[in-house]
């Protein structure tokens, strides 16, 4: 009996699937790992059929495309290739997750989602794409790809992708730099979403909360605020207005001012925390990235990076629904190097010693792909 491969079984996955082919294939750059070498590029294919032949051919172990489009693909450096566009790339991650270093891949999958959901909810919301104009993918491995498809974005460059990745990472989003803007600002966008979520605190006050920030001065404050006059008005109704004034409120001559600041920056960091998205931020940058393949394998795990409604992120669970059905049938024994491995995958969980284990095709698979076992003839 002869026993497959990891490139075995990846061609087996692409002798029975088709590729995602992106619009004008003929003008982007492909690229791929193989399971034997270094990165492969500046590959051009006119059709579906042309790229559908070669990769069965050649069994990558990682596919991408560009971002970009180009007049010449195929050319081997950027000038020769004349860039036309680009679409707009996020990449979500584990990478730059507080924490992420602690979590198992589970946690990982599960953060980055609500990493990916709120960015979803800023292109549409703050910059008005509409949802036929977003592309949303599995990566395959620990994260989300997100494209922006749209005239509106095609010829931006580097400097104004990254305008954009800063607002969405509220980068220089601090106390400082609110004080000195009008109230035009407070009307739009983020800055009108941080205004409503320390107006509604004020306007629901959570003296347990100001407990903890304060601890002793918590009366104090609470009284400061419902008491102190500031031109005409207590200093509770600037605070409650879904308005820029309160920022105005910080620096004044006031001994108490330091209150104001300490639970405003207190709000905002809380504010950062659960509306920011952290992306990738170098991938949104490069103007001639090179992102996943649509239904190609990711070479580190063997699941596939899968295309979302962005309606179904909320329920996609990558472990089970990312598994391709030809890895689905059928089991495999494998050799555990590490003392354990836990998982759950297509709604079951497994327990995994060291040494040598029968196991589910897809788990066998998954577990050499990410180099913690190897396949046992």
């Amino acid at each position: 009996m002869e026993f497959k491969n990891l490139s075995q079984y990846f061609r087996e996955y692409y002798i029975e699937n088709k590729l995602m082919i992106p619009d004008l294939l003929f003008q982007r750059e492909i690229g791929f790992i193989p399971f034997d070498g270094t990165m492969v590029r500046h590959k051009m294919f006119n059709n579906e059929a042309g790229i559908e032949k070669y990769v069965r051919y050649m069994v990558p172990r990682h596919l991408y495309y560009s971002s970009a489009y180009y007049r010449y693909p195929e050319q081997h450096t950027m000038a020769e290739k004349e860039w036309l566009g680009a679409e707009l790339i996020f990449d979500l991650d584990a990478d730059h997750i507080e924490g992420a270093d602690k979590m198992t891949y589970v946690q990982i999958l599960d953060e980055v989602k609500k990493h990916t959901m709120k960015l979803l909810n800023m292109l549409q919301d703050d910059f008005g794409f509409d949802e036929k104009n977003i592309k949303l993918y599995f990566s395959g491995g620990r994260g989300y790809h997100v494209h922006i498809e749209s005239e509106r974005v095609y010829e931006l460059d580097s400097d104004a992708r990254r305008e954009i990745g800063d607002y969405i990472r509220m980068e220089n989003l601090n106390i400082d730099e609110l004080k000195k803007l009008d109230d035009v600002y407070f009307e739009y966008g983020v800055l009108k979403k941080l205004n409503i979520y320390i107006s509604d605190f004020f306007n629901n006050i959570d003296e347990n909360y100001v407990k903890n920030i304060f601890r002793k001065d918590t009366i104090h404050y609470l009284k400061y605020i419902n008491n102190k006059y500031y031109k005409e008005k207590k200093i509770i109704d600037f605070l409650k207005n879904q308005n820029g004034n309160k920022f105005k409120l910080i620096g004044k001559e006031d001994s108490n001012i330091k209150y104001n600041e300490l639970i405003l920056k207190s709000l905002l960091n809380n504010f950062k925390k659960a509306s920011m998205a952290e992306i990738d931020e170098p991938v949104t940058t490069d103007i001639h990235r090179l992102i996943r393949f649509p239904l190609s394998l990711h070479g580190k795990t063997g699941l596939m990076v899968k295309p979302l409604k962005i309606g179904d992120l909320k329920d996609f669970m990558p472990l089970n629904d990312a598994i391709p059905d030809v890895f689905k049938n059928g089991s495999r024994k494998i050799n555990l190097g590490i003392d354990k491995f836990e998982i759950t995958m297509n709604n079951e969980n497994y327990k995994v010693e060291k040494g040598i284990n029968e196991a589910p095709l897809y788990l066998a698979i998954f577990a050499v792909a990410i180099n913690v076992a190897e396949f046992v003839d």
